[in-house]
C-alpha cells in the first residue's frame, strides 16, 4: 500500500483536525479584518474628534475676542454717555453756542433758528436739532461745515439745504444747517424756555 491509500484509509483521524485548523484560518482571516475595519474606524473617529475639539477651540477663542470687544464696548458707551452726552441743562447751552461760534469763526451769522427735540424709547436719550439759516460764499459754508465737524462737542450735520439765488449778482447761497446731538434726558423747563417743539418720541 501507498502512502497515498495509507492516508485515505485514515481520513477518519486526520480529517477532523484538518477541518479544524481550516476553520481557524478562516475565523482568523475573519478576525483580522474585523479587527482592521474596526481600526479603520477608530482612527476615523479619532480624526472626527480632533477636528471637532480644534473647531469648538476656535469658536471659544473668537467668543472671548467677541465678549472682550464687548465690554470694551460698553465702556466706550459709559464713557460717551457720561462725558459727551451728559444731561439736557448743562450741555445744550454750550452745544449752541459752539455751534454759533464755529459758523461766525467761518463768517456766517446764523438766523431764523428753530429747534426740536425728540425722545427715543430705543435708546433712552434725547435727539435734539437747531435748524440754522446762514448766508455766504461757498468757501465760507465748506469752513463752517468744517468747523462743525471739527467740534469736540458731540456734534451730528444731519443735513445741508441750498437755496440759491439764480437772479442776484452775488455768488453767495442761504443754506439750511441741521446740527443734532444728543442729551442723557429731556429737560422740559428749559425746552419751553427756548420755545423748543417736542416731537413724539420713536
Amino acid at each position: 500500500m501507498n502512502g497515498r491509500g495509507a492516508w485515505l484509509k485514515l481520513w477518519y483521524l486526520w480529517a477532523p483536525a484538518g477541518a479544524l485548523i481550516v476553520l481557524n484560518v478562516v475565523w482568523l482571516t475573519g478576525l483580522r479584518g474585523t479587527v482592521l475595519g474596526r481600526g479603520s474606524l477608530l482612527a476615523k473617529q479619532v480624526s472626527d474628534a480632533e477636528a471637532a475639539v480644534n473647531r469648538l477651540e476656535g469658536q471659544l477663542h473668537q467668543l472671548e475676542r467677541t465678549a472682550q470687544s464687548l465690554t470694551e464696548l460698553q465702556a466706550n458707551l459709559g464713557d460717551l454717555r457720561e462725558n459727551k452726552l451728559g444731561p439736557m441743562r448743562e450741555r445744550l447751552v454750550p452745544f449752541l453756542q459752539d455751534v454759533v461760534r464755529r459758523a461766525q469763526e467761518a463768517g456766517l451769522q446764523p438766523e431764523r433758528v428753530s429747534y426740536a427735540a425728540r425722545p427715543e424709547s430705543k435708546t433712552g436719550l434725547v435727539y435734539f436739532t437747531a435748524t440754522y439759516s446762514v448766508k455766504g460764499s461757498y468757501d465760507k459754508i465748506r469752513r463752517c461745515v468744517f468747523l462743525l465737524e471739527s467740534s469736540p462737542d458731540f456734534v451730528l450735520l444731519d443735513g445741508l439745504g441750498l437755496r440759491g439765488d439764480e437772479s442776484a449778482s452775488s455768488l453767495d447761497v442761504e443754506v439750511q444747517l441741521n446740527v443734532s446731538t444728543y442729551f442723557s434726558d429731556l429737560d422740559e423747563t428749559l425746552v419751553k424756555q427756548l420755545g423748543v417743539t417736542e416731537v413724539a418720541g420713536g
